[in-house]
């Protein structure tokens, strides 16, 4: 049943300073996570990821999301419910070694002009 299961939110952050580059991060879950079941992208300049971040994600070796996989399709809008903000990752993918890697790509964008922003990954995890 899921109202017995205990769950925490876990954020792993990181600045993009240089357009049109790629940041390949490494991120470890604490050693009590026992599933993802949920992520979600945000930043402190939503308008610069909306229009020009991507991302390839994967946890203990699997892939969730594939190269050039577009950071608005995991980004949540304010008119959504908070219990509902995480793209679902269905039954979890299992934690395992606790590697979380995330390459990330700015590209350009006619609409956005450059400037230095915060990417956030939030994870929703089942604890062990």
């Amino acid at each position: 049943m899921m109202e017995d299961k205990k769950f925490v939110k876990k954020r792993y952050s990181f600045i993009v300073d240089t357009p049109i580059t790629t940041y390949s991060k490494k991120f470890d879950l604490d050693k009590n996570i026992k599933l993802v079941r949920g992520i979600l992208m945000s930043s402190n300049k939503p308008d610069l990821l909306f229009f020009r971040g991507s991302q390839k994600i994967s946890v203990n070796g699997e892939e969730l999301f594939p190269d050039d996989y577009e950071a608005k399709l995991l980004m949540s809008g304010i008119s959504v419910p908070p219990d509902q903000k995480y793209a679902d990752l269905g039954d979890g993918v299992i934690a395992g070694n606790g590697e979380v890697k995330i390459s990330y790509k700015d590209s350009e964008n006619s609409t956005t002009v450059f400037s230095a922003y915060e990417v956030n990954m939030y994870l929703m995890c089942e604890l062990a």
